[in-house]
């Protein structure tokens, strides 16, 4: 039996709730302590990289053999699909493997002088993603017929099967822990942007809460914990994987033309971390091509994102902008007490006159 014919059944539902107990579980480590999140991100990052290294190295191996007969540009590109609408799709789901890019923007206000370890962690981290996932994909074709490659569900997995033998199991554990990483990483950096939203008045208060003690932001967290869950029951990851790419694009997109704005308009502005303006250009640019194209490849997806999006002007509006009516008001004020006692969390600037206190 050759080893791609190998599938282990476990049914879609088990699946399902086996990650949203890992989610679950994940939450609670980012609520009990921000140092043990980041030891835990640790952990699943080196463990990421062990992989990617196990398979990089059987790649080499098997190129030093001469059996790579899926390595020509012929082999490994044959039956591809090169219309731009196609293309596009393929940059969705890649954007989204290197999701992680813009995470650590999210969370400058818990780094240690951020002025210069964020562009420093930037040009160190990107170099080193972006050599190690070529090799990753190099190594993968070196054994894989790309149309196996195509189909498979967990492509290292079936890599490890045909090198690893009887310690192939190492890879699908290792493929785990690397998805536990990217959700802890996810859990960490959004349930702060709900936060600050939060703070700036542009969400319901009870999102801005910090636990008394922990002094982590509880209610954010579960919050964030909730909508990934509702991600995590949908039947096709594809389908929301290119909602999810259009709806991030299309924000990051608005946001970098803010800025460009603002650099116009306010340059007298302090700015402690420049760029030079041609790459924010070329960036919103590119933003422009992927939302244009993708409404003619995956009109649908567009439409429900465009349409998630609209529902925030009046929340925005009734929420924001405009005088709250008393109703709401009231009902906004009872939900943040109870948050904040079944949360043991109150509002940030309290949190700090008591710890100075």
């Amino acid at each position: 039996m050759s080893p791609y014919d190998l599938h282990c059944t476990v049914p879609e539902s088990a699946v399902k709730l086996i990650a949203c107990l890992c989610l679950t579980s994940l939450t609670f480590v980012n609520c009990i302590s921000v140092r043990a999140a980041t030891k835990v991100q640790d952990l699943f990052t080196a463990s990421k990289l062990l992989a990617l290294v196990i398979i990089i190295l059987f790649g080499f191996i098997q190129i030093f053999t001469g059996d790579v007969p899926y390595l020509t540009p012929e082999k490994a590109f044959e039956g591809s699909k090169m219309g731009v609408d196609n293309i596009v799709l393929a940059l969705y789901s890649g954007l989204f493997a290197f999701g992680g890019w813009n995470y650590l923007n999210y969370v400058t206000e818990e780094m240690i002088n951020p002025e210069r370890n964020l562009p420093l962690s930037i040009i160190i981290s990107m170099p080193i993603v972006t050599i190690v996932y070529v090799l990753t994909n190099l190594a993968y074709f070196t054994t894989i017929p790309p149309q196996v490659m195509v189909e498979s569900e967990a492509v290292a997995v079936s890599f490890g099967e045909y090198h690893l033998g009887v310690m192939s199991w190492l890879i699908p554990v290792f493929v785990g822990l690397s998805c536990f990483g990217a959700v802890n990483g996810s859990l960490f950096t959004s349930a702060r942007l709900f936060y600050a939203g939060a703070r700036e008045g542009q969400l319901p208060a009870a999102l801005g809460l910090v636990h008394t003690d922990l002094f982590t932001p509880v209610p954010s967290l579960i919050f964030t914990c909730f909508l990934s869950m509702m991600y995590a029951i949908s039947q096709d990851i594809f389908s929301v994987i290119n909602l999810f790419s259009f709806f991030t694009w299309l924000c990051v997109g608005m946001a970098i033309a803010g800025m460009l704005w603002l650099r116009i308009t306010k340059p007298d502005l302090r700015r402690p971390i420049k760029v030079y303006l041609f790459i924010p250009v070329i960036f919103v640019l590119g933003c422009v091509f992927m939302i244009v194209v993708s409404f003619w490849a995956a009109p649908f997806e567009c439409l429900v994102g465009c349409s998630i999006i609209l529902t925030g002007i009046p929340a925005y509006l009734l929420g924001y902008k405009w005088k709250k009516p008393h109703v709401v008001k009231k009902m906004l004020e009872i939900f943040t007490m109870f948050c904040q006692k079944i949360f043991m969390s109150v509002p940030e600037e309290r949190e700090q006159h008591a710890a100075a206190e």
